[in-house]
């Protein structure tokens, strides 16, 4: 057996061809680095290979796709990484496009600001995949062993995430207009076959109206600005008149309550929970005194009987 010190930079990267094949990434790097150091004839190829093993070793980093994105930029002729035949131009595309959706599906933050921003950058990303890709399979997808959809399919998805995004930033201050945008990403998701059901719920929950109970203003948006409070409603309660909108379900089990009066009902119960809390421990701490009193007794006496 020759050893690798003693082999050309070709013997090397022909070596890591087929190691690609046999997907044993991390020994294939090794020949395309030794590749590099030296200077065979493809050490322009190991060099997208080993970014490219990168990517798959590393898939959800979207530093990889930046870095595999500009090795390709200099690339001129069309290869083969594995069984897949690859355009240099297109996958430098799909690695920009791939590297910036995992880059703002991970931005943190949930203020309205954050969460418009996150959405609109996702709407444009998703125009982008329609426009630059289309009916065509995103190969990157292929390559690093994610699901591996047409640039329109992916589009799909991250239009959904983009407006489930919009909706989560602008449901405190307009659920209606929140309920707006989450039909949009319902209409996305059946495009995708999916059932859509857990959308179509928030839709319902954002979209609902009732009165509070307790102070009689109207409030948007179940879940978010009312919540249903368990409560004995008598036959005589549950006379509401003329009023359009509800202040408890049809079976009277519980009222509805608008946010500023649940939030300052809980805070109250919260402190009075606190207050007997610390009235409690106050207790058994002086309880915890007595006995130690009691037992330092007891043990002086016996030692005085001996």
């Amino acid at each position: 057996m020759v050893l690798s010190v003693f082999k050309s930079g070709d013997e090397l990267f022909n070596q890591g061809v087929d190691l690609i094949k046999r997907k044993e990434y991390a020994k294939a790097k090794k020949n395309f680095e030794k590749t590099i150091e030296k200077g065979g004839r493809e050490a322009d190829l190991a060099r997208i290979y080993t970014d490219i093993i990168d990517a798959c070793l590393d898939r959800n980093n979207s530093a990889r796709y930046v870095k595999l994105a500009a090795t390709l930029a200099n690339a001129k002729d069309d290869f083969v990484f594995g069984l897949t035949e690859v355009n240099p131009g297109r996958l430098m595309t799909e690695c920009k496009l791939l590297a910036e959706r995992l880059a703002v599906t991970n931005l943190p933050g949930n203020t309205q600001a954050a969460l418009e921003d996150k959405g609109n950058k996702l709407l444009d990303i998703a125009r982008r995949y329609q426009a630059q890709i289309g009916n065509d399979s995103i190969v990157i997808s292929e390559i690093v062993g994610i699901q591996v959809n047409t640039g329109i399919r992916e589009a799909l998805y991250v239009q959904a995430w983009g407006y489930e995004n919009l909706a989560s930033g602008v449901v405190m201050s307009d659920p209606k207009k929140a309920a707006e945008l989450l039909q949009n990403a319902y209409a996305c998701r059946k495009q995708l076959g999916e059932d859509g059901q857990q959308t179509m719920s928030q839709i319902k929950a954002y979209s609902r109206s009732v009165k509070c109970w307790i102070c009689g203003r109207p409030a948007t948006g179940e879940g978010i600005h009312f919540v249903a409070m368990s409560s004995d409603v008598s036959p005589f309660m549950r006379k509401s008149g003329d009023d359009i909108l509800q202040s408890a379900p049809e079976d009277y089990k519980a009222i509805y309550v608008c946010r500023p009066c649940y939030s300052s009902i809980s805070r109250r119960a919260d402190e009075i929970a606190k207050q007997y809390h610390e009235a409690a421990m106050q207790e058994m701490r002086a309880m915890e005194a007595r006995l130690r009193a009691e037992i330092n007794s007891v043990a002086s006496m016996a030692a005085m009987r001996r």
